[in-house]
């Protein structure tokens, strides 16, 4: 059995590896993202306890169907899994955080927990590249460019996927972007095609930063999407849901 010390040290470099995680999705596929998922969800809450999600809901369905398939697995071989699994990816991984967990070197804060899974496309080029291209890698620079440029750009308009500018920048977990998005106008409660604001992808994937931004820009977590489901309403982070909280109470208050 191991010891409480041993549980100890697991559990912070488990810590460690979430926070690396999250600065450095963006450089993973989706296949490592649902492993990673899988275990973390695993370490945190056991076996899998939620129903499955409907047929249409083809992420959702990707994200259960990894977790489920952990079964029984102790919440401590899920740690082993998770850490393990990345060490393999970024073998040095531990010697690239800070000592505030930030990695070095400026890799983009981008969150483990993202809602739309990108799909492995071919590389495209930069001549080739929208402003959509340009926020979903980050690139805060050609995002303010291509806005600036483009006088007349419905910066609300959605995309294929839905998804409006803001929503991509929120499930990244680009607080950066997000600011940056707001201050060209960018509407902080528009729904995406499934009813769900920005708010909704930055709790939903637990990005404290974003959900801070947009909570400061007026942001109203009390907007349902199309299942009846607020902000409010999503299991998140303890650091997250006192957000949400102070905002409820603060409106509950201008409105007495």
């Amino acid at each position: 059995m191991a010891s409480i010390v041993d549980k100890e040290i697991m559990t912070t470099t488990f810590e460690n590896a979430t926070e690396f995680v999250r600065k450095v999705a963006g450089q993973l596929t989706p296949e490592n993202l649902l492993f990673l998922y899988a275990r973390f969800k695993q370490a945190k809450e056991g076996k899998c306890n939620i129903p499955k999600p409907y047929f249409f809901d083809f992420q959702g369905k990707q994200k259960w169907e990894a977790w489920t398939s952990l079964g029984n697995m102790s919440k401590e071989d899920a740690m082993n899994d998770y850490v393990n699994y990345l060490s393999e990816l970024f073998p040095n991984w531990e010697t690239e955080l800070d000592d505030n967990n930030e990695v070095k070197d400026g890799n983009a804060g981008l969150g483990i927990s993202v809602s739309r899974m990108v799909s492995e496309d071919d590389v495209i080029p930069d001549c080739d590249k929208t402003v959509f291209d340009w926020c979903k890698e980050g690139n805060v620079k050609n995002v303010e460019r291509c806005l600036t440029e483009k006088k007349n750009y419905d910066i609300n308009k959605l995309d294929e996927e839905g998804m409006t500018l803001l929503h991509w920048a929120s499930d990244r977990g680009l607080a950066d972007m997000v600011s940056l998005l707001l201050s060209h106008k960018a509407d902080q409660n528009k729904k995406d095609s499934d009813g769900q604001t920005p708010l909704h992808f930055a709790v939903e994937c637990e990005h404290f930063n974003v959900v801070k931004v947009l909570l400061d820009n007026q942001a109203n977590p009390m907007i349902k999407d199309s299942d009846g489901i607020s902000p409010l309403d999503i299991d998140t982070t303890s650091s997250i849901k006192k957000l949400l909280d102070t905002y409820r109470k603060e409106h509950h208050k201008q409105n007495i």
